[in-house]
């Protein structure tokens, strides 16, 4: 990320212009269309003379050689930072709001639901809804089914009837008693302990232990953030319409097939999310994500603490979204939360 002191005042302004005016239009920005749209008194050589220090200074690109200008991530995050003080929703928004989340008062999973979907209607972007409640629960038991190769489901149930997978791999492939009887071993160790526990417990397991039941005491230690962290479970949404008019980059079906396979490695996702815990308003750009296939979008979220449980709301969309309306959005869906 450079520094907000490498451009000036007037770069930054002009900046901000540029911003504006590509995700309004989603055509690359001239010196024309600027000093047309905002009655600017500058001649157009001298806007074409800041727009071209903005280019050497990495903030703006040109998608073809006679072509206008696009902002890049680095722009964007210029642009983001700069923001300052959002304004609330307009209050036939929070009134949505309130009526749409208020039908599932009660019930977690349903205001997840009814969450990611609204926030996609909104922003005709993909809505996300991370729920997460802190680890009070108690293991019921451990279970691990060996699949192709080297690769292992372990399944953890709760005592009170929840469920997590995750799949692991090992140094080689065991025999079924093998598994079995490690896993019987640390069935012994933890069975009925506090969730919150559990990774200690491990950890001891994997010390006392020797040969495979060691190893797979240790690949299952490995995952035990995951496996035995808060519950928590993503929710997301992406209204389909035929329509382009708000966001052309969410019908292409080379995204969309990115998306839908991305959305469905749920465990992905989650640990990418997992990391804006706690972190008030997160956005990040382009190429700042770490999942791969996010390098052409940006994931604005906002957290929100609400006592043994928490949440987090979010975005993901192109990098060319109207982040000001975006973070107005969450912010104003995250009170309306906390209160419900």
């Amino acid at each position: 990320m450079m520094a907000i002191n490498d451009v000036t005042s007037v770069e930054s302004g002009m900046l901000r212009s540029v911003v504006d005016l590509y995700i309004k239009t989603r055509k690359p920005v001239s010196s024309k269309m600027l000093k047309k749209k905002y009655r600017l008194q500058s001649s157009s050589a001298n806007i074409r003379a800041i727009l071209n220090r903005l280019e050497s200074k990495g903030y703006l690109y040109k998608p073809h050689v006679s072509s206008g200008r696009v902002p890049s991530d680095t722009g964007y995050r210029l642009y983001v930072d700069g923001i300052g003080k959002i304004g609330r929703p307009s209050r036939r928004v929070i009134e949505q709001l309130k009526s749409r989340m208020g039908r599932n008062r009660g019930d977690i999973r349903g205001v997840m639901t009814t969450t990611s979907q609204l926030i996609s209607e909104l922003t005709s972007c993909v809505g996300l809804m991370v729920g997460i409640s802190g680890p009070g629960g108690r293991v019921g038991r451990l279970e691990m089914i060996q699949r192709e190769g080297n690769r292992a489901l372990v399944i953890l149930r709760t005592e009170d009837g929840k469920e997590r997978i995750v799949e692991v791999e090992m140094d080689r492939r065991y025999r079924p008693r093998i598994i079995d009887g490690a896993v019987q071993i640390i069935n012994e160790r933890i069975a009925g302990c506090p969730l919150g526990e559990v990774a200690a417990r491990l950890a001891g397991c994997a010390r006392e232990c020797a040969g495979p039941d060691r190893q797979i005491a240790e690949v299952i230690a490995g995952e035990a953030d995951y496996l035995f962290g808060g519950m928590y479970d993503l929710e997301y949404y992406l209204r389909r319409t035929d329509s382009t008019e708000d966001t052309p980059e969410m019908q292409d079906p080379r995204i969309l097939r990115s998306l839908v396979s991305l959305m469905g490695e749920k465990r992905r996702m989650l640990r990418a999310m997992r990391n804006r815990f706690g972190r008030g308003v997160m956005v990040t750009i382009g190429t700042e994500n770490e999942i791969e296939e996010l390098k052409d979008f940006s994931v604005v979220t906002r957290a929100i603490p609400a006592g043994r449980c928490e949440g987090l709301l979010g975005v993901l969309g192109p990098t060319r979204m109207s982040y000001r309306s975006v973070l107005s959005l969450l912010d104003g869906m995250a009170r309306e939360l906390i209160e419900l």
